[in-house]
C-alpha cells in the first residue's frame, strides 16, 4: 500500500534507480569499447522511458498518499481548501455530465456542488483505482503542467512553477517527448537521437535534473501532510 510511503525515502529510492542509468550512460560515454549508433540510441530511448516511469510512479504515490491522508482525517468538506471541492465532487461531475435534462436530479446535482462551502458532509476524495487514473492525475505522460495542476489542487505550500527550476522543467519536457516517441515507435531511435554522443550527455543531465525535481516534490508532499495545508 504505497500511500504509507515516506516521501523522502520514496524520492531517494527513485534517485537510486535513476542514477543507475546515469552511471550506465556515463560508462558508455567513457568506454574504450565501440557501441554502434543504433545501440546507443536504443539505450537513450530506454533511459527516457525508465526515467518517466519513475516520475509517473512517484506522482501516483504522492497523489494517493495525500488523498488517503485527507480522507482519513474525516474533516467536513467546508473545512477543506476550495480547490479540493472539485475532487470531492468528481463523481458527481461525471453524473452531471451524463444526466439528461429530464432527470429529476439534473438541477439538484448542480446546486449541490455550489454549496460545498457550507456543507458538513465528510470529505471523500476519489481513491486509487486499477480501472482509471486517480484524480487529479489524468493518465497521460507527466509534463510540467500536470505537476502544476496537482500542486494547485492538492494544496502544495509553494507554487510548483516557482520551486521547480527551469532546467528541471526542460528535462521533464524533453524526457516526456522522447519517452512517447520511443515507446510508441513514432520515429526510429536514430531519428529521435540524431547525434547520439551529444545526446548521451544531455540525457545524463536530464536524469540528474529529474532526480532533483523529485526531491523538491517530496518536500512539498511531506509538508502537505505535516502541516495539513489542505485545511482552511
Amino acid at each position: 500500500m504505497m500511500y504509507a510511503a515516506d516521501p523522502n525515502i520514496r524520492a531517494k529510492d527513485a534517485r537510486v534507480r535513476i542514477e543507475t542509468w546515469h552511471t550506465f550512460l556515463s560508462n558508455i560515454l567513457n568506454s574504450d569499447s565501440h557501441f554502434s549508433n543504433k545501440v546507443v540510441c536504443e539505450l537513450l530511448g530506454s533511459a527516457s522511458v525508465i526515467a518517466m516511469a519513475e516520475v509517473e510512479s512517484f506522482m501516483r504515490d504522492l497523489v494517493e498518499s495525500i488523498i488517503y491522508t485527507i480522507n482519513n482525517s474525516n474533516h467536513p468538506i467546508n473545512s477543506l481548501q476550495p480547490q479540493l471541492h472539485a475532487l470531492h465532487a468528481h463523481q458527481k461531475f461525471d453524473s452531471i455530465r451524463k444526466i439528461e435534462t429530464k432527470n429529476e436530479s439534473f438541477w439538484r446535482y448542480r446546486l449541490d456542488v455550489t454549496q460545498y462551502h457550507l456543507s458538513q458532509e465528510i470529505a471523500k476524495l476519489p481513491e486509487r483505482s486499477d480501472k482509471h487514473p486517480q484524480p487529479p492525475l489524468k493518465g497521460n505522460t507527466i509534463r510540467p503542467r500536470d505537476i502544476q495542476e496537482v500542486g494547485e489542487i492538492l494544496c502544495f505550500p509553494h507554487n510548483p512553477s516557482s520551486i521547480i527550476e527551469l532546467n528541471q522543467r526542460t528535462a521533464l519536457t524533453k524526457l516526456a517527448l522522447y519517452r512517447n516517441q520511443f515507446a510508441h515507435a513514432v520515429d526510429t531511435p536514430t531519428e529521435i537521437f540524431p547525434n547520439a554522443e551529444r545526446e548521451v550527455s544531455n540525457i545524463m543531465m536530464y536524469l540528474t535534473a529529474i532526480a532533483d525535481m523529485l526531491d523538491i516534490l517530496a518536500a512539498e508532499w511531506q509538508e502537505v501532510i505535516d502541516k495539513e495545508t489542505f485545511l482552511i
